[in-house]
């Protein structure tokens, strides 16, 4: 990743930029004839109902993003690293198959006024609002490049977990994407 900073254009930049460093992150997929009782023990144990389709659900230390038929990308900034998958599997057993994804992927968060002109580069998903809902997520591809890609919180600000061996390049079709509309990337704790 670059350093924190600004590129492009001296005024306001219309992107920013973030690696979300320190997630939890873990697929989720419910085991056979187990949705009933497992919809019932995510509700018990994190607050929340497992979306059945492709968005966002919110819990207590945890966020559920559908992306296929009984499987979720589930994300925690309180459970750090394993321990989100290990807290599920402890939680979650027998009900799903849990996988640690935290060192295999890597987020970024796109926000910024010019976010959505930035990812409509390579993404073939239309994301303006009355397409793409707050909430709405999607597994798709950018420039060519697997992601799983959400909504996250205020309008044109958007999640990418994309896979770690494919960062760099990723990277440099971002920030290449965003030059014109001037990008900064940020840090977060």
């Amino acid at each position: 990743m670059a350093n924190p900073g600004r590129v492009g254009k001296a005024d306001t930049p219309g992107v920013t930029i973030a690696e979300r460093a320190n997630l939890g992150l873990a697929t989720l997929a419910a085991r056979k004839g187990q949705d009933k009782a497992l919809t019932a023990a995510v509700r018990e144990a994190y607050g929340v109902d497992l979306p059945a389709k492709s968005v966002t659900a919110r819990g207590k230390s945890v966020n559920f993003i559908g992306y296929g038929p009984g499987q979720w990308l589930v994300v925690s900034e309180t459970l750090a690293h394993e321990a989100l998958a290990e807290d599920l599997a402890t939680r979650l057993k027998g009900l799903a198959s849990v996988s640690d994804q935290s060192g295999g992927r890597a987020v970024l968060r796109v926000s910024g006024p010019r976010a959505r002109d930035v990812l409509a580069k390579g993404l073939a998903v239309d994301l303006d609002p009355r397409a793409f809902p707050a909430g709405g997520a999607v597994t798709s591809t950018i420039s060519h490049m697997g992601v799983q890609l959400w909504q996250e919180g205020e309008a044109d600000s958007y999640d990418i977990a994309i896979f770690r061996s494919v960062s760099a390049s990723f990277w440099r079709w971002l920030t290449a994407s965003a030059a014109e509309y001037g990008y900064e990337v940020v840090t977060t704790s």
